[in-house]
């Protein structure tokens, strides 16, 4: 195996020839069906259950495969299932499979996405049978490999039902064979989805947009995504959406929609939550910008004046189902008095969730006012606060759990159903969803110290009873749910002054 290896995407006048060919993801119901072609030899085959992503977008253990065209320079063996001999005389070069080997996945890890020898006392990598059988390395993110980029792409089997990978891409087993028969040095694989055409940028220094205008009237959309840089379903489920406008396939009727599938490229390329700090707290306008968020919010604030309505899209670190936030139930709120909750229930109607929460603002008034932190209102300012502020209409929608797959879904079948609502696009044809179940926000529980904990990982919408006993202070000193009801955004690692869960009280259905 050479000491350095090259990554990413290579030149297009490398022959067909010298090309394999990986296409997937035209069926958004199974985004990991595919078909891997040499030539004229067409196979089917399977990538991340995912789907195929844009490189910008791939991040470790989101169980997407990257688009690129990338370089194979090698590959490996498994001796008890192939002749030496046979392998030999391949004109691609493959090596035996060494007995003890690790692909290190840990983005912490020095050798991160390198092959490395297991010592005798470490347990060998937990992969099902046969499936490494014969593997080749992509060429992605390995030449200076970036930290959380995604590692292990691979070429290998795929499993008897040519299931959904990983990441990588896979045949069946009974043709690895004739596969590497037809490979030759120099050779790369180009994988592509049709969404890939409308990939976002998603750079560090640079808001993208994409704006579609009807010529007949009607609101102002703006749909945003990665506003926290570790949420990657908004992204994701914008670029497809982007994708079907662009093609024809989604049609605008009425008013205009501008989608920013990444708000916060900084965050987003480091893979984190923030670049400096929670760009969804404190949202204003910054005459002297200091921060990564602080010029964020310089761009972002003339964009939420200039809509009417606003589909936010979010996950969460816990487990537990989708659910939404929108504003006050009544116009005239003395903290949002421009609300417009009429418009913000009627697209939480729509969306098909089983629940929607509302209530932020006052929670967090009141946690701040017990913690001496009134004056600090400004800190519960998010989008959606401050797009009521300015007039608008706003709802958030937290997708699901961060890295799960059907959680880009979520936020694509939001995005059609949010825009459907507004008489942007058709509405799909079939019964009208079920009306959500409505919880109001009760309490904000905060962290007073670092060391404050929660007992366990509660499921978001997992209910409590008033004084259970729900974490721990530093001190020692229990914290107690202060009334009934369900816990949701519960954090295991909140920072002092910053929220440890938030508690729900039930609230009807929404008319």
């Amino acid at each position: 195996m050479p000491d350095t290896v090259y990554s990413t995407s290579l030149p297009p006048e490398i022959g067909a020839d010298l090309t394999i060919t990986v296409r997937a993801g035209d069926d958004p119901a199974a985004p990991h069906r595919g078909t891997l072609s040499i030539g004229d030899w067409s196979v089917p085959c399977a990538v991340g259950r995912a789907g195929v992503v844009d490189p910008a977008l791939k991040r470790e253990g989101d169980s997407a495969t990257p688009a690129g065209r990338f370089a194979l320079r090698y590959g490996f063996y498994e001796p008890g299932a192939f002749a030496d001999a046979d392998m030999a005389a391949l004109a691609f070069p493959f090596k035996p499979k060494p007995d003890s080997y690790d692909w290190i996945e840990n983005p912490a890890s020095p050798d991160y996405n390198r092959m490395r020898a297991r010592s005798h006392n470490e347990p060998p990598p937990d992969r099902a049978p046969k499936l490494f059988d014969l593997f080749i390395p992509l060429g992605w993110n390995d030449a200076v490999p970036r930290a959380a980029g995604g590692s292990a792409i691979f070429l290998h089997a795929a499993r008897p039902e040519m299931t959904g990978t990983a990441g990588c891409v896979a045949i069946a087993h009974d043709q690895l064979l004739d596969l590497a028969r037809r490979l030759r040095p120099g050779m790369v694989i180009d994988i592509t989805a049709p969404a890939v055409a409308a990939a976002p940028l998603a750079a560090p220094d640079v808001i993208e947009t994409a704006s579609f205008h009807s010529l007949q009237p009607g609101p102002r959309v703006l749909i945003t995504g990665a506003v926290h840089g570790n949420e990657v379903c908004g992204p994701k489920a914008i670029t497809r959406m982007i994708a079907e406008f662009r093609s024809g396939k989604r049609r605008l009727r009425a008013g205009s929609v501008t989608f920013v599938p990444v708000v916060n490229g900084m965050a987003y390329r480091l893979a984190r939550r923030e670049g400096d700090r929670n760009l969804n707290r404190s949202l204003r306008d910054y005459p002297v910008p200091v921060e990564n968020e602080d010029r964020i919010a310089n761009v972002l604030c003339p964009m939420l004046r200039a809509h009417d309505v606003l589909v936010d899209l979010h996950s969460f670190s816990a487990e537990g189902p989708a659910f939404a936030l929108y504003g006050p139930e009544q116009p005239g709120s003395a903290l949002e008095p421009h609300a417009q909750p009429d418009t913000e229930r009627r697209l939480v109607r729509a969306l098909g969730l089983p629940f929607a929460v509302q209530g932020w603002m006052p929670a967090h008034l009141a946690a701040l006012s017990q913690q001496g932190r009134a004056a600090e209102i400004g800190y519960a300012v998010g989008t959606t606060e401050f797009m009521r502020f300015c007039g608008g209409a706003a709802i958030t929608v937290e997708c699901g759990r961060h890295k799960d797959p059907a959680s880009v879904e979520v936020a694509y079948c939001v995005i059609a159903r949010s825009l459907a609502a507004l008489g942007l696009i058709e509405a799909e044809v079939g019964p009208p969803p079920a009306a959500p179940v409505i919880l109001e926000i009760g309490e904000a529980i905060f962290a007073d110290s670092d060391d404050d904990r929660l007992l366990r990982r509660f499921i978001t919408g997992e209910p409590v009873r008033a004084g259970e006993v729900i974490g721990q202070r530093a001190s020692g000193r229990p914290i107690t749910a202060p009334h009934d009801g369900a816990v949701i955004f519960a954090s295991t690692s909140a920072k002092a002054g910053t929220e440890l869960c938030f508690l729900c009280r039930p609230g009807g259905t929404a008319a």
